[in-house]
């Protein structure tokens, strides 16, 4: 066999390997989702207006601001918690307890509230929503901030 052939045999056993360890991990990663018994949950978009209806409501609601400190400091919803969006795996240390609770959480403008409330719909947290909007439309409808 000429050198040509071993070498072009060589990469070609090798392109089959990688496919195959590919095909394997495929398979293992996906039957781990198919087999998870945690249930996936979708989290809710609420208004302004279904905000205050649910703060009157609702005596346990849990209200978490994942701005910045200074942020928080230069004013919030009254009764919110200041969670910031650095760290995740603080916010679900935090509000672990609180799994069966409702929770609504929200942003300056409601983008980065959404990631964050998908991400802990899909922790367990069955009881999430997020505040469409954010702070921004908060304000817009006049809602009352407290720094």
């Amino acid at each position: 066999m000429d050198r040509k052939k071993k070498i072009y045999l060589q990469y070609a056993a090798i392109f089959i390997l990688i496919m195959l360890f590919g095909i394997i991990n495929f398979l293992f990663k996906t039957s781990d989702i198919w087999r998870s018994k945690e249930p996936r949950y979708e989290y809710e978009t609420i208004s302004s207006k279904d905000l205050v209806n649910l703060m009157s409501q609702n005596n346990e609601l849990i209200i978490v601001d994942s701005r910045t400190s200074e942020d928080f400091k230069n004013g919030h919803l009254k009764g919110a918690v200041n969670l910031p969006f650095t760290s995740l795996k603080n916010m679900d240390r935090a509000l672990n307890k609180d799994k069966g609770k409702e929770i609504v959480i929200y942003c300056e403008n409601g983008e980065r509230s959404k990631k964050i409330s998908d991400v802990l719909s899909n922790l367990g947290f069955s009881k999430i929503k997020n505040l469409d909007g954010g702070v921004a439309a908060w304000i817009n409808s006049g809602g009352e901030i407290v720094k």
